[in-house]
């Protein structure tokens, strides 16, 4: 019976790495509809701040506030929170201590709340964590699987 709850531990954790692998694909979807509107879309510089990074080891989170100016001369100013799930945590890291680092933003100009940050890569990132999240979350279940066939056999 213990092999049993094991099993269905096992494809639980599968489970949830594949639904990981599902937030990841979205997020990648969100970003390629920003950048799939080339007539409002443009390219500035910007800065990019490291305010503080929380967290342990694994399960880092890093507030930074990004500032650009639009076609207009407007500043505009966001404060976000990234994850090395959501972007290039290496390039986060070489922004600490540094204050305010340039960046290159590109906008849709009918709407700055809709930015990406080229050097932050997130697009990349979320592509290769959806595949890689995939397939690690079918490995799971796979040895739940063979789990549940041992128990039974």
């Amino acid at each position: 019976m213990g092999i049993f709850i094991v099993a269905i531990f096992i494809l639980l954790i599968g489970y949830l790495f594949i639904s990981m692998a599902k937030i990841s694909g979205e997020r990648a979807n969100e970003i390629k509809k920003i950048l799939e509107d080339n007539k409002n879309l443009v390219e500035t510089e910007g800065t990019l701040e490291l305010i503080k990074v929380e967290g342990g080891w694994r399960t880092r989170s890093f507030d930074v506030k990004i500032e650009f100016k639009n076609q207009n001369g407007k500043v505009f100013s966001y404060d976000e929170t990234y994850t090395p799930s959501d972007s290039k945590a290496s390039f986060l890291w070489k922004c600490e201590n540094k204050g305010k680092v340039a960046v290159t933003v590109i906008y849709n100009k009918r709407n700055p709340n809709k930015y990406y940050i080229k050097e932050l890569e997130e697009l990349k990132v979320n592509e290769n964590s959806k595949i890689a999240l995939a397939i690690i979350g079918g490995l799971y279940i796979l040895a739940g699987l063979c789990t549940i066939y041992v128990g039974i056999k």
